[in-house]
């Protein structure tokens, strides 16, 4: 896959507001992007990632995935936070989906060190998060940096984690981690026991490879889901049966 050209046509084809006849999406592109985290907020925000980003202490990362085998299995905190973090435009994407959306339980897949966690609890303070790590160091890493927020946080697997939920459904699944095609696939799966028609799926790294973008494609074509919105490197994915099936690619504000 050539992510240059994915970006340009990706530029070439996004929309804001003209053009977008979905009123759901129009909405959400109307009243939820121009959503502002809060000073406080922000200033929290700064602070975490200050701190990570200049974090020489060396962790022991345990692979579960693709995205990461480039890299050796001892990593400063500082250059975890800068290959897995969901920071700037990407992080504020989550907030305002939260924010928007209100979700009462949310998943996370993929904690790495806390930051994608953090925005979405300042989307939403009063959601109930989950957050899923598979690395022992990683999990540890980020337990402390989200011990003064009321989010759960779990070290297993993705795969053993879902198996031993309890019977119950998530209004929001944010997918962050193993960075495979066809693991995505058998996670969206698996997950389906755990989501509703209004369930929000965020997807990340969907242009990450070739395998990826393939299953972002071919979950987006698939029957299941009625609603899709591309914002290059995040995909959200909607089941919503009541409406016409529509795919949207939109511009990220920042």
């Amino acid at each position: 896959m050539n992510i240059f050209f994915e970006y340009i046509n990706y530029r070439w084809n996004a929309k804001r507001l003209h053009g977008i006849h979905s009123p759901f999406v129009f909405n959400f592109m109307k009243d939820g992007m121009p959503a502002r985290l809060t000073k406080e907020s922000e200033k929290e925000i700064l602070t975490f990632a200050f701190k990570n980003k200049r974090d020489l202490k060396v962790v022991n990362v345990e692979d579960h995935g693709a995205k990461s085998k480039k890299l050796k299995k001892s990593r400063k905190v500082k250059q975890i936070f800068s290959t897995s973090s969901s920071f700037g435009k990407n992080g504020k994407l989550l907030f305002k989906l939260c924010n928007y959306f209100k979700p009462k339980s949310i998943l996370e897949l993929g904690t790495s060190v806390g930051m994608g966690s953090l925005y979405m609890h300042f989307g939403n303070p009063e959601s109930k998060i989950t957050t899923i790590e598979g690395c022992p160091e990683t999990y540890a890493l980020a337990k402390e940096n989200l011990s003064p927020y009321p989010i759960e946080l779990i070290n297993n697997t993705f795969e053993q984690a879902i198996k031993e939920f309890k019977p119950q459904k998530f209004d929001l699944i944010f997918i962050d981690g193993h960075h495979d095609g066809e693991a995505l696939r058998k996670y969206m799966g698996l997950l389906d026991l755990y989501s509703h028609d209004n369930t929000v799926f965020i997807l990340d790294d969907i242009r990450w490879s070739g395998a990826m973008h393939d299953s972002w494609k071919r979950l987006k074509s698939s029957r299941t889901y009625h609603l899709s919105m591309d914002f290059f490197r995040m995909g959200v994915l909607i089941k919503r049966p009541q409406q016409v099936k529509e795919n949207f690619i939109l511009k990220l504000k920042r």
